[in-house]
């Protein structure tokens, strides 16, 4: 089984590049399925369904399902596990988070005709307003192995290669330059040599990053004749994103005169930014067995991302000598502008007894884009438009009522965002879930389980083979809600 990690970092790109690139823009477009414990229960597949606080992040024509009003609190807890196998060495991390999920409330109005079936028009308008988690950063990763033809310090003698000194990135090549990594060729001022020990390395890298994207939405929807029900909501999006990565390189055998013993580089990298986007959509009851959904969400204009960088390298030669140098902070504004999503399904109900659902979204990741006033971003984002495809995600849920219980559960996939030339992300999830209700109080449990097989490279996938990384996700949601 494999999922698309809610970020996809490590399948394309380096530690030690802190252009904004294609890997801002895949993080960053990315969702996590999250709302409420009865929506993770079915896996999402609530597109028709409605009658959920969640709809305003996904469908709020949901909303108009609503003939009362609705407090809505669902905390959710989240276990990460990542194992990676790299050159025959086995190594995993873990990493837990508890946040608040959702939480939110709907208020409807019944309108002027709202209690007389014989008179067309309509029927209730409804008001929401929710603060979502729509995804969680927080994740692990530690990988350890030994290698025998490739180095960190090799790509950034590729860098270096046809520049003075003087004029090497304060990120990444000078530093390998000031703590003796690289060294001039005698005769040739621009071209560099590396201290990368002959016998080979042992490589250990650590990725600790932690952080969220969160929703604050407030939505509109409308009842018509009980069979049409449409919905807008507008939502204001916060990003906080922190990773800090290092990678150490030991020889495995004495080195040389010339060789490094040891050396370590350590990158820091914080982003803090804020958008908005729109959602629109409907839901057509044909029967009252047979309802089909649509909805649209605009691109999320991220109109400001702030990103502070860091980076330092140490380093033990040979001969015993230490040296260390550090980058100065770095910092950087730009905008990103996300894909557009397209989605839409059916349900099928029996009676008053359950439903099975059934939805559809689009995605493509390719339509990404970063924009700044001082700086084009053109390179970047033909990266965005080369490396990215669209998305296809399928979700199946069903519920099923046993006075005053509910059982649920579900099913889902979705097709790489990464050209399949470069790594394949293919994603597969299930859920589990249950709930009471009764009078006005009611409360819903659910178990959603993700995982993902990959190719993560440590640093340029020219310069290092690929780990192979196993990785978990466990979302527990708890809801508690309240009717009125």
């Amino acid at each position: 089984m494999k999922i698309l990690l809610s970020i996809s970092i490590g399948l394309l790109f380096s530690i030690g590049v802190f252009s904004q690139n294609s890997e801002d823009a895949l993080r960053y477009s990315g969702y996590n399925l999250s709302g409420s414990a009865r929506f993770m229960g079915v896996s999402g597949a609530m597109g028709s369904i409605g009658g959920d606080l969640t709809s305003i992040n996904y469908n709020p024509a949901g909303l108009g399902i609503y003939k009362s009003s609705e407090y809505l609190f669902a905390p959710r807890y989240l276990h990460t596990k990542n194992e990676a196998s790299y050159s025959g060495d086995y190594r995993y991390d873990t990493r837990d988070n508890l946040n608040f999920g959702l939480v939110g409330l709907v208020t409807s109005i019944p309108l002027a005709n709202s209690g007389n079936s014989d008179v067309s028009g309509w029927k209730y308008a409804q008001f929401g307003f929710s603060i979502n988690r729509v995804d969680n950063y927080r994740s692990d990763i530690f990988i350890e192995g030994n290698s025998y033809g490739g180095s960190k310090v090799d790509q950034w003698q590729n860098e270096a290669n046809g520049e003075y000194p003087n004029n090497l990135n304060s990120f990444s090549s000078n530093l390998a330059w000031e703590t003796y990594l690289l060294d001039t060729i005698n005769g040739y001022p621009t071209q560099y040599s590396t201290a990368v020990p002959n016998g080979g390395v042992n490589q250990s890298y650590s990725s600790y990053s932690e952080g969220y994207k969160n929703e604050m939405s407030f939505a509109f929807s409308g009842n018509y004749n009980n069979r049409l029900f449409v919905g807008v909501s507008m939502a204001f999006s916060f990003v906080n994103f922190y990773r800090t990565t290092y990678l150490t390189e030991t020889a495995l055998e004495n080195p040389e005169a010339g060789e490094f013993d040891y050396f370590s580089y350590r990158e820091d990298l914080s982003t803090r930014g804020n958008g908005f986007n729109a959602k629109f959509g409907m839901i057509y009851m044909i029967t009252p067995a047979i309802r089909l959904n649509a909805a649209f969400h605009t691109p999320t204009w991220f109109y400001r991302m702030n990103d502070n960088y860091f980076t330092r390298v140490d380093s033990k030669m040979s001969g015993g000598d230490n040296y260390s140098k550090s980058s100065p902070n770095g910092a950087y504004c730009y905008k990103l502008y996300t894909p557009l999503r397209a989605m839409g399904g059916l349900s099928f109900f029996v009676s008053n007894l359950g439903f099975v659902s059934v939805d559809y979204e689009y995605m493509d990741y390719g339509q990404a884009r970063l924009k700044a006033y001082d700086y084009s971003f053109s390179n970047e984002n033909q990266d965005i438009s080369r490396d990215f495809v669209g998305t296809h995600s399928l979700r199946i849920g069903t519920e099923w009522r046993f006075h005053p219980l509910f059982i649920r559960g579900g099913y889902g996939f979705s097709t790489s965002p990464i050209s399949s030339d470069l790594n394949d992300v293919y994603s597969t999830q299930f859920s589990l879930g249950m709930g009471y209700r009764s009078g006005p109080f009611y409360f819903d449990l659910s178990f959603m389980q993700k995982q993902s097989t990959q190719n993560y490279y440590m640093y340029d996938a020219a310069y290092v083979n690929p780990a192979y990384l196993e990785s978990r996700y466990d979302f527990y949601t708890f809801s508690l809600g309240f009717k009125f």
